[in-house]
């Protein structure tokens, strides 16, 4: 006998459609179809081989003998360049112009006399002295001697610098007018003519001369020149051996050797036997680098026009008299 098999719709649907639902065609269908993305991924993980790490980290470490001597090579350019510092500190950081030093034959020599100047005005100085000098020496005197001065490094005021450079340049008289009328106490000046000291205000005394002139046209720089220089030995001109700054340079220069014979400019001074009427030396430093002055103090004329009308009556009654009397 034969039976038949009842259909459902479903059979009939797949059997009308020709296609019958196996197991290889359901996984076929159940899968979906890689993107493009995928499909690259899996081409270079096909295409690249694997590496191995320990290989990696054997390339990366390099030999113990080339290591260490990169290591003693950083050590000994480390050490270098600690010397290097430490010597530019020293010499172009730590060596500014209030010591100088010098060397001759293995010796260091060392020239202490900008601090010695500045010690002495500040422990022998009263507090509201004003100090006039170059305005070279400025701000070290405002911060070592604790000091008023009358021009400092900050040179935007002209007439002042101007005013100063006159006084330097002019006679003693006059230059005592100049300071006194700004009510300054003492005054120093640099020279270098004992120890060859080429830095000293003889040597920049031109620009006193230059920039006093341009402010006040009775300071002519011709009347300080001969044959173009400034000269302080017997050639020098008047004017020139005359001025404030010669003679505060070279008082009393012709003691130290009996000649007066100047290292720097290399000759013997011109003028050597003077004397100063309205200044007076109260401090010169071990090498003579700096020289201070006080300002002598103004004579009373009330008291001197008194004395001369007491002398003046004197002389009249014992002439009158005859003979002096004895009181």
């Amino acid at each position: 006998m034969k039976f038949q098999r009842p259909t459902s719709d479903d059979d009939s649907s797949t059997a009308h459609d020709g296609s019958f639902n196996t197991p290889a065609n359901s996984e076929s269908v159940s899968k979906e179809k890689p993107s493009k993305k995928n499909r690259k991924k899996d081409k270079g993980s096909e295409g690249s081989s694997p590496v191995n790490p320990r290989t990696e980290e054997k390339l990366l470490v390099l030999p113990c003998g080339p290591s260490a001597v990169g290591i003693m090579l950083l050590i000994i350019l480390s050490g270098f360049y600690v010397v290097h510092c430490v010597w530019a500190a020293a010499e172009a950081y730590s060596a500014p112009s209030i010591v100088l030093t010098s060397r001759s034959h293995d010796e260091l020599h060392v020239f202490d006399d900008f601090r010695e100047a500045y010690g002495w005005l500040r422990h022998n100085t009263d507090v509201d002295d004003k100090v006039a000098s170059w305005w070279d020496y400025g701000y070290q005197t405002t911060a070592m001697a604790n000091r008023t001065v009358i021009v400092d490094n900050n040179t935007w005021n002209n007439t002042h610098i101007a005013t100063v450079g006159t006084a330097m340049a002019s006679p003693e008289k006059a230059a005592w007018e100049i300071l006194n009328s700004l009510d300054v106490k003492y005054v120093f000046v640099v020279f270098g003519g004992l120890i060859g000291y080429s830095s000293d205000d003889i040597n920049k005394f031109l620009w006193m001369v230059r920039i006093g002139g341009g402010v006040f046209p009775h300071i002519k720089e011709a009347d300080y020149l001969r044959d173009g220089n400034y000269r302080v030995d017997a050639h020098g001109t008047p004017t020139m051996l005359n001025s404030l700054m010669y003679k505060l340079c070279y008082y009393r220069f012709v003691e130290t050797d009996g000649k007066g014979f100047d290292r720097v400019r290399r000759y013997e001074i011109g003028k050597k036997h003077f004397k100063l009427t309205h200044f007076e030396e109260v401090f010169t430093t071990h090498h003579w680098m700096v020289r201070i002055y006080k300002l002598k103090p103004q004579k009373n004329r009330v008291r001197g026009k008194l004395k001369l009308k007491k002398c003046l009556l004197q002389s009249s009654k014992t002439s009158s008299s005859g003979k002096k009397r004895p009181w």
